[in-house]
């Protein structure tokens, strides 16, 4: 789920693009004077060059290119966000991130650049400062529910559940369909001894995703409600997929004996 890389996919390109006219206007007015046409500015001819390099595919070719269009001209946040882009893309994190906290600087209503700061953040592990730009990236944004799952599942992977909860619950709300909150709220509230609570959860997102691991966490799940027909039911289903076959073939026997499968299955969180 919670995809840390970004990347330099279409969709970023995309952005660049969208964001070259309107960045231009300003660059022409305060950039350097060092051609009669801003695009025949050197700064926008590396840019250019570092463009095509990503189109290609070719990221260390791009961030070269892009890197040497901010040194001639320090305020390209146009470079600067390419930059960032073939960082990510080679999962240079660091050098990511410190091309997108230069982006965030020039253009503080960068919502894009601030999730992505996050995700670079979130790889190098720095999870506070993750969460301060998944935060900034949702008050542009306030409807983005991918980045608030992301902040919210990196945040309960760093056991800051606490800090989780709320946006999980948002989420939840609004009937997210993105099963791996659903899953999150079925771990917090297995571990809380909720159990119809995590089966309540766990039924919503196998309902979104139909996963062999998340249909046997529901049968034991329903083991501990003493609902054993209901538990058998997700048992069989969970017996339908290659990774849980056997385990679930097993608590199905057990059930079938009268006896009363162990509760040794831990609820599933995505990383």
């Amino acid at each position: 789920m919670a995809r840390a890389m970004v990347g330099a996919g279409p969709r970023a390109r995309c952005v660049l693009r969208r964001a070259l006219a309107a960045a231009a206007l300003t660059l022409a007015a305060s950039g350097p004077a060092v051609a009669d046409n801003i695009w025949e500015d050197p700064a926008f001819v590396l840019y250019r060059q570092a463009a095509t390099a990503l189109e290609a595919q070719d990221y260390a070719k791009a961030a070269a290119l892009a890197r040497d269009a901010t040194r001639a001209y320090p305020e390209h946040i146009l470079a600067f966000y390419l930059l960032a882009q073939a960082s990510l893309a080679q999962r240079r994190w660091d050098d990511a991130a410190q091309a997108l906290v230069k982006v965030t600087e020039l253009y503080p209503g960068a919502g894009r650049a601030q999730r992505d700061l996050g995700a670079a953040y979130q790889q190098l592990g720095r999870v506070d400062e993750a969460a301060r730009a998944y935060e900034a990236a949702l008050a542009i944004h306030p409807k983005d529910d991918e980045t608030r799952a992301r902040m919210a599942l990196m945040l309960l992977n760093a056991n800051q559940s606490a800090r989780a909860l709320p946006a999980l619950t948002a989420l939840a709300e609004r009937d997210t369909k993105l099963p791996d909150v659903y899953l999150a709220l079925a771990k917090v509230a297995y571990e809380k001894n909720d159990f119809p609570g995590a089966a309540a959860a766990f039924e919503k997102a196998v309902a979104l995703r139909d996963e062999g691991r998340t249909w046997f966490n529901l049968g034991v799940v329903r083991v501990q409600m003493g609902k054993e027909q209901a538990a058998l039911q997700a048992f069989e289903r969970a017996a339908q997929h290659a990774d849980t076959k056997e385990r679930a073939a097993k608590e199905i026997e057990k059930i079938k004996l009268g006896g009363r499968p162990a509760r040794s299955s831990r609820p599933g969180l995505p990383k």
